[in-house]
């Protein structure tokens, strides 16, 4: 049986106001052919479980287009436009097949589509016909629309954050579609949305309210009829009619049993909202934390300039407060393109002043002026290693690492999350040796630098990922939307 692989995946954030273009999916990664399945070949991704999961099973996949961004501001449409005709016509180029597996995001947006996951469905759905059944996964910050659901006949959500189970998640929606497609079992899959966004810094799985949501979704598995069920956390920091905490389910043959089942685990879900609520100190008292600690590393996650959520990653509060305070041993990491040609042009072990960071809005901190001296010059290209990404080459862009006084400040070319401790291992610097790190981020960090931090402190920074999203102003949201709206 031959079954198509596929997608387009980006998470936007619509308050930003630069656009995804065209070269940010070259940037990120773009395969397509044979090279779809070889560039993923034994990394933690759903192309890989898809690949595990077809072996086994006996299905011929017809790798065609795999588009990824970093995360950023909404899809320029002639992006969108050029990604999907390309996929579409890749699909019908490879004649007739059985099935279609596709990596999507589920919070994709465009200049013109606030659902750009369900109109990829839509335009697959409309290509492939109706009984040629699609299954798709989803990042576990999708915010699923009813277009989905529509569209797809399987939708299976990552189970964790941080995003540890995506060779997992491939390897069950390749197993149910294969079932579908050997008439073992007659996929209806069903969708249940609460009208609530948890706080970002609520939605690690392995403790707190999502974990027992997590963990109801996987009683339900075991129960009779029921294939999967995925919880999905919404991405809170996209203005979209589709936004908020929503379950999948898929029953066999049992439309009704599956929107039971869903409905029952979102019901538990805003009947315990206030325990998805969550408070963070600000830049000056979470420092003054940090170094009163008596070891380290003290991990300070910039929540407000979240990378993994598509911010700039040059905010510069953290860093003036580090610098007002004269830390020693700190670690920095900005993106600033501008700031690394300087240095590089200066040279290694050169003294240099600049301006770094705060250069691509207004949202997160203004240009901070540091002098220190050229350290090192890296090309930023690095091999993860552990449970999220593992084994997936990422690239920073040419790389600078800088030492003022006391503080090293790492300058990229590109934004780069700091999802793994080889990232600084590659510029020479040992993670478990520094006093304190700075990681922009929310919750995904924690994969790598849990099990080595002394002390991990989230710090409610300005910026377009903060994590009280009452800040913000949503015109397309649903209403009324717990904490937007009380109740």
């Amino acid at each position: 049986m031959r079954v198509i692989v596929g997608g387009i995946s980006h998470e936007s954030n619509t308050f930003l106001e630069r656009l995804t273009g065209r070269e940010a999916f070259a940037q990120g990664s773009t395969t397509r052919g044979a090279a779809l399945l070889e560039a993923w070949q034994g990394t933690n991704s759903e192309v890989a479980g898809f690949a595990e999961e077809a072996a086994v099973q006996g299905l011929e996949l017809v790798p065609t287009l795999l588009a990824w961004a970093m995360p950023a501001g909404r899809v320029a449409d002639d992006a969108f436009e050029a990604l999907v005709g390309e996929l579409l016509e890749r699909i019908a180029a490879a004649g007739p097949v059985a099935g279609v597996l596709l990596c999507l995001h589920g919070a994709l947006a465009t200049e013109r589509y606030q659902d750009g996951d369900g109109e990829v469905l839509r335009r697959v759905r409309a290509l492939v016909g109706p009984s040629v059944p699609i299954a798709a996964t989803l990042d576990f910050h999708a915010d699923v629309s009813p277009l989905m659901a529509e569209q797809a006949d399987i939708l299976v959500g990552y189970d964790t954050y941080p995003h540890v189970d995506l060779r997992e998640r491939g390897r069950e929606c390749a197993a149910l579609l294969a079932r579908t497609l050997r008439g073992e079992v007659r996929p209806a899959l069903a969708l249940s949305k609460a009208p609530l966004v948890p706080n970002i810094l609520r939605q690690a799985t392995e403790a707190g309210p999502m974990a027992t949501l997590i963990a109801l979704a996987h009683a339900a598995e075991a129960e009779p009829g029921l294939l999967s069920v995925s919880v999905t956390a919404g991405f809170p920091y996209a203005d979209v009619e589709c936004l908020g905490l929503g379950c999948l389910a898929l029953a066999d043959g049992d439309h009704a049993r599956a929107q039971a089942v869903a409905d029952r685990i979102t019901a538990w879900a805003w009947e315990n909202r206030h325990a998805f609520a969550a408070d963070a100190p600000g830049p000056t008292e979470a420092v003054a934390q940090a170094l009163a600690s008596p070891r380290g590393p003290v991990v300070l996650v910039d929540v407000g300039d979240n990378v993994g959520g598509g911010t700039p990653g040059d905010g510069t509060f953290l860093l003036a407060e580090l610098l007002a305070r004269e830390a020693q041993g700190a670690v920095v990491m900005l993106a600033d393109p501008e700031a690394v040609a300087q240095a590089i042009a200066a040279g290694v072990r050169s003294e240099v002043t600049l301006a770094v960071g705060g250069k691509v809005d207004a949202h997160h901190g203004p240009p901070v002026t540091v002098r220190g001296r050229v350290r090192l010059i890296a090309d930023g290209v690095y091999q993860n290693r552990g449970p999220m990404r593992d084994g997936i080459v990422d690239d920073m862009g040419r790389t600078v690492v800088l030492q003022c006084g006391g503080l090293t400040l790492i300058l990229t070319e590109r934004k780069m999350p700091m999802w793994n401790l080889e990232q600084l291992r590659a510029l020479g610097i040992e993670p478990t040796r520094q006093r304190v790190i700075v990681v922009k981020a929310a919750i995904a960090h924690r994969a790598a630098y849990s099990p080595i931090a002394a002390a991990m402190i989230e710090v409610d920074t300005p910026g377009l990922t903060a994590p009280d999203i009452r800040r913000y102003h949503y015109h397309h949201a649903p209403r009324p939307l717990w904490p937007l709206d009380p109740g």
